[in-house]
């Protein structure tokens, strides 16, 4: 079974470096490196549904933000975890 991207995980690293816009914080440490939790996602607003192997992780968009070189990345909490049914 092909692994299955959602648009946020077909980014390069250079491209995630020059259009950050989100952080993400919570859930299983080992579920989400830290070098993965700053990201490009296209819709700030909504919910973040991120597949990760046999499970998706999701993540609600807060208030918040923290600044991350010049610009403020809006902090997305976990939420949650579900899994694929086989």
């Amino acid at each position: 079974m092909p692994h299955e991207l959602v648009t946020e995980d077909v980014l390069t690293q250079s491209t995630v470096a020059e259009e950050a816009n989100v952080i993400l914080r919570g859930g299983p440490a080992a579920d989400l490196p830290d070098h993965e939790r700053i990201r490009y996602v296209h819709d700030p607003g909504a919910t973040l549904k991120l597949h990760r192997g046999n499970h998706y992780a999701h993540f609600a968009p807060t208030a918040e933000t923290v600044p991350h070189g010049e610009r403020a990345l809006r902090v997305f909490h976990w939420t949650r975890t579900t899994y694929v049914a086989e």
